[in-house]
Parts: structure tokens; C-alpha cells; sequence
């Protein structure tokens, strides 16, 4: 993690059991305290189970985080609803196509009669399952 002093590591499976409440006979560096606490903060914990989970007290937490703002960026977090995920999912990949095995599964999905193109497509990912085991790489069908 990039801060002001420079780069700092920090030691993420020790984030991990401190945010879950396994912090036993351990303490977290402040750097992953901070961190553990921003995550906390972004969940909606309350500032005392924070501090009791991270090991810190309530005034070192108020010092850190003044406000109900977290200082760091949202791309920092893992935590995501299922929605937001599956829109950057959307994003990466691109729209679905009609000859595509995508594009065969939209069909089902909404319940619409298939076209000839998206038939095709799935024979032709099934027979590509069957020789290697997996649907990546299937050829398409020009639409």
C-alpha cells in the first residue's frame, strides 16, 4: 500500500482474522490496523467493536478517522454487493452476442425462443466441452 511515508506491507491474512474477530494474543502494525479499520468502517461496524476487533482504542480510531468518511479509496476494498460485481463483470467482458454461447444463455434466461446462430453456437461449445473439458475457447457462429 502506497502511503505518504512511502510503500507499506501490510500483512492481509492478519487483516482477514483481526476483521472476523480472531485477533488472539496478536497485535496488527497501526498501518494494518488503519486498514482493518477502513474496511470495518466501509461494512457499517460500530467505532467499539472496531476497536475491540483491531486492538486499538476508541480514541486512536477517532484520531485516525475524524469523520464518518473513510480516507482510503473505494478501490482499495474487496467488499462488494453481488449487483456492483456483476456490473463490472458486465463492463469487462463487453455485451453478449447472438452466436455465442453467451448469447444462447441470454436467450434462456429471458425466456426467448433461441436463433438458428445461438443453436449453433451451443453445439459447438457442448462438442468443444466434451474434447477439453471446458467451454473457454469455443468457437463462435457468425450471426
Amino acid at each position: 500500500m502506497a502511503t505518504a511515508d512511502g510503500l507499506v506491507c501490510l500483512d492481509l491474512v492478519a487483516v482477514e482474522f483481526a476483521i472476523n474477530g480472531q485477533r488472539k494474543g496478536w497485535t496488527l502494525t497501526s498501518f494494518e490496523a488503519a486498514y482493518a479499520a477502513d474496511l470495518l468502517f466501509q461494512r457499517g461496524v460500530d467505532y467499539s467493536v472496531i476497536a475491540n476487533r483491531i486492538g486499538v482504542s476508541g480514541e486512536t480510531l477517532r484520531k485516525w478517522f475524524p469523520t464518518d468518511d473513510t480516507p482510503l479509496g473505494e478501490a482499495l476494498s474487496r467488499v462488494r454487493t453481488r449487483s456492483e460485481a456483476s456490473r463490472a463483470a458486465a463492463v469487462q467482458k463487453g455485451p453478449i452476442r447472438c452466436g455465442t454461447l453467451p448469447g444462447y444463455r441470454r436467450h434462456r434466461r429471458r425466456r426467448e425462443p433461441r436463433c438458428e446462430a445461438c443453436w449453433q453456437a451451443r453445439r459447438a461449445a457442448e462438442r468443444h466441452f466434451r474434447e477439453h473439458g471446458t467451454y473457454v475457447g469455443a468457437p463462435e457462429v457468425a450471426a
